[in-house]
């Protein structure tokens, strides 16, 4: 197992395309999917692609938890910092996200309409919901600090695929 990738960033929205490239270079690592080729002149280096369903999956639903914090638990105020320590393994990423802005009550979370159509679409408040359904696991716990764990499994196939 690698020891954890941590990272620190203000809490503000401005800081978020850090995070999310860590994030997904952390998946890619898990994934084993392809990077961009660096010595093609009309690919951009910088951009990362997240094609992979695992890659999509975890970059998405981090990008959700980071919104509500810089949102929400910062009030878009900045002040406080984003604390992630990312854990890969050969089948598995566990992001653990900390932060010190006003706690959040999980239990507050309007459930999602049974059938869900373009009438009963909410028009916010679909961060945690699009979180839950990307990951295999995610629990939060009210602090000082909030902690976020984030957990998502590679499935079976692709794991005997990625590294055969």
């Amino acid at each position: 197992m690698a020891p954890p990738i941590r990272l620190s960033v203000p809490g503000t929205l401005l800081y978020r395309p850090i995070a999310v490239r860590t994030v997904a270079e952390a998946a890619r690592l898990v994934s084993c999917s392809p990077t961009n080729d660096i010595k093609d002149p009309t690919i951009d280096p910088l951009v990362h692609d997240v094609r992979h369903p695992f890659d999509t999956a975890v970059v998405s639903a981090f990008m959700e938890i980071f919104n509500n914090i810089a949102i929400h638990a910062y009030q878009r105020r900045g002040g406080g910092t984003i604390e992630l320590t990312i854990t890969p393994t050969s089948d598995s990423l566990l992001i653990e996200v900390k932060d010190s802005g006003r706690p959040f009550d999980l239990g507050n979370v309007v459930p999602l309409p049974a059938d869900l159509d373009e009438e009963t679409l909410p028009e916010g408040g679909m961060g945690i919901h699009i979180a839950k359904t990307m990951l295999d696991d995610m629990t939060y716990t009210p602090g000082p600090p909030n902690l976020w764990r984030l957990y998502k499994r590679l499935p079976a196939a692709q794991v005997a695929v990625g590294r055969s």
